[in-house]
């Protein structure tokens, strides 16, 4: 306590000479912040669980050429084929073929159901044979699960985010809460079970769905003319880096169907890759990651700069202390006491501004100056992002005083008075 006092009554009486001093760190603990703040959604949202794993699951390649030799079949006998032939290879784990349902995918559907007739809630349609929830390794209702769902419109699995936008409008909602549909009041869609919370890509927030469950009938009856999209699931001890050649030269050609052929059998991960890159993301991460940086050398710099070139003006008064019987660590933690109060009596005005800033992108809404990321404002986001900017500024400032302390100590007192 009595070192805090010490230290305060040292900054009062320089009051003219660190008034400088203050008022960049007032200004560096706001950017500061905002680098802070944005480093942390941007770790928070790349690391943060996807809900599915995408590890060894490929996506077929299909493509169609020349005329059919077999006029009676539909594509959706052709697409059925070709997942029956799949499942049956040693190889797969479980596939799946599915319209418009796709993560991380550009190709989308969506409608709305109703709850009470009068709380709509638009969401995105999967539809999708039964084994889609064990190739992606999403987590259903185990007592419901959604590959004994029955197959048909009038059944429904929602996703988390579905459920909590229905109860946020509607507190009393529950697993038992009839749907109605869209266009007509007099069907009942009946709620099999949730879908626990996932995002359909890297960036996205959990995104509301609505599961429909398809079997070889719905599909050939309702997508007879639809390009359908299959994935597969291999087994982990048959995956590797030569898998997706293997399956070309000696999977691929008996999968084959009529017209429809199997180009290829692409990774996941590939996939994830080319949409993130398509939908800006990739180019998004990178110029953000550049202002960052660019900003965190130049705060860098500038504040060790500072604090170097304040502490070699005071080598008079470390030699001084040094001759009435004060050690090197007691100067050193006098100087960086100092410091570091500065940089707490500043952060917490600094700390007001930044709050306000966030508060700002709050209620007047998502705003490229703060974040992009789907990370919500809060309380907790605002106290890490400045516990951050404190840490970082109080090493900055430290290292700022302890090199030019050092060199000032090895001269003697008696050299360092002559020399003032």
């Amino acid at each position: 306590m009595k070192f805090a006092i010490h230290n305060l009554r040292m900054i009062r009486a320089r009051l003219r000479q660190n008034g400088w001093v203050l008022a960049e760190l007032f200004l560096v603990f706001i950017v500061m912040w905002f680098l802070c703040d944005s480093l942390g959604c941007m770790k928070y949202t790349f690391y943060r669980p996807l809900g599915f794993d995408i590890e060894h699951v490929y996506l077929l390649e299909l493509v169609k050429g020349g005329e059919s030799r077999d006029s009676s079949l539909t594509d959706a006998d052709k697409y059925w084929s070709v997942l029956e032939k799949l499942q049956q290879e040693p190889t797969v784990e479980v596939a799946a073929l599915c319209y418009w349902s796709l993560p991380m995918s550009g190709s989308n559907s969506y409608n709305s159901l109703s709850a009470q007739d009068s709380v709509w809630v638009n969401a995105r349609l999967i539809n999708t044979t039964g084994g889609y929830i064990d190739v992606f390794r999403m987590k259903d209702d185990a007592r419901c699960p959604f590959s004994e769902m029955p197959a048909d419109r009038n059944h429904v699995m929602l996703s988390q985010a579905t459920v909590n936008r229905f109860k946020r409008r509607i507190p009393e909602f529950s697993q038992d809460t009839p749907l109605g549909h869209p266009y007509d009041t007099t069907l009942t869609v009946t709620q099999s079970g949730t879908i626990e919370a996932f995002r359909t890509y890297r960036y996205g927030d959990d995104a509301p769905c609505y599961f429909y469950r398809l079997d070889e009938n719905s599909v050939k009856k309702r997508y007879a003319d639809e390009n359908a999209n299959i994935v597969f699931r291999v087994k982990a001890a048959a995956d590797g880096d030569d898998y997706r050649a293997r399956f070309v030269r000696e999977i691929a050609a008996r999968l084959d169907t009529d017209n429809l052929f199997v180009a290829d059998a692409v990774p996941y991960t590939q996939q994830q890759h080319q949409f993130e890159v398509l939908n800006g993301d990739t180019d998004k991460v990178n110029s953000q990651a550049i202002v960052v940086l660019f900003l965190l050398v130049n705060v860098f710099l500038g504040l060790i700069g500072t604090f170097w070139f304040r502490t070699r003006r005071r080598r008079s008064e470390i030699a001084l202390r040094l001759a009435m019987g004060s050690t090197k660590s007691q100067v050193f933690r006098l100087l960086t006491g100092e410091g570091l109060l500065l940089l707490t009596i500043v952060a917490l005005p600094a700390m007001l501004v930044c709050y306000n800033i966030g508060m700002a992108e709050l209620t007047i809404g998502r705003t490229e100056l703060i974040s992009t990321w789907p990370v919500k404002w809060g309380v907790l986001r605002f106290l890490l992002g400045s516990l951050g900017a404190w840490l970082l500024i109080a090493l900055m400032v430290m290292m700022g005083i302890f090199f030019p302390a050092r060199q000032a100590m090895r001269i003697e007192p008696a050299e360092a008075l002559h020399e003032e």
